[in-house]
């Protein structure tokens, strides 16, 4: 779990790559971006910020930075980053509060909005430095979703 001296790195892009590590191997995970990119597959490997996802046989590198969530099927016990407050840097007035917030929304159902990645109604499980977790019932499935604090566009409505 690197540091970069309170950069977005250390708020945004380290906690996200920190979440991916621990997914390495597992099928059906599927990546949201900021531009619009949306990919299930097998998570086979994650390396100087860029995750690779097999989506049948081709294998997308989706530069971590850009990513706003991922979502699989199921549940998933993720070892986070704490949170720590920043004094200084982007992660005061980029992560810190929406983390501030999502942190004390835990338990509470809310639709949420981080790029390509919108739900109407999901459930703040966890939260730490640059992540937020949420699980939601879809299809009759239950999915979990760890999303990216920096991303998040809203909390709440949305068309």
């Amino acid at each position: 779990m690197g540091h970069f001296d309170e950069t977005i790195c250390d708020c945004c892009v380290c906690p996200m790559q920190c979440v991916l590590e621990q997914l390495v191997g597992e099928e059906n995970i599927r990546i949201f971006a900021l531009n619009g990119f949306t990919e299930e597959g097998t998570l086979t490997g994650v390396d100087n910020f860029i995750a690779l996802l097999d989506a049948g046989g081709i294998v997308n590198k989706v530069p971590i930075h850009n990513i706003c969530a991922v979502r699989f099927e199921g549940i998933f016990d993720f070892k986070l980053k704490p949170i720590r407050k920043s004094k200084s840097g982007e992660c005061s007035c980029i992560e810190d509060p929406i983390t501030n917030l999502a942190k004390s929304m835990i338990g509470e159902e809310t639709p949420i909005e981080a790029g390509s990645f919108s739900e109407s109604n999901v459930t703040i499980k966890d939260v730490g430095e640059g992540i937020v977790i949420v699980s939601f019932l879809s299809g009759g499935v239950i999915f979990t979703a760890a999303i990216s604090s920096c991303k998040i566009q809203n909390f709440g409505f949305f068309d």
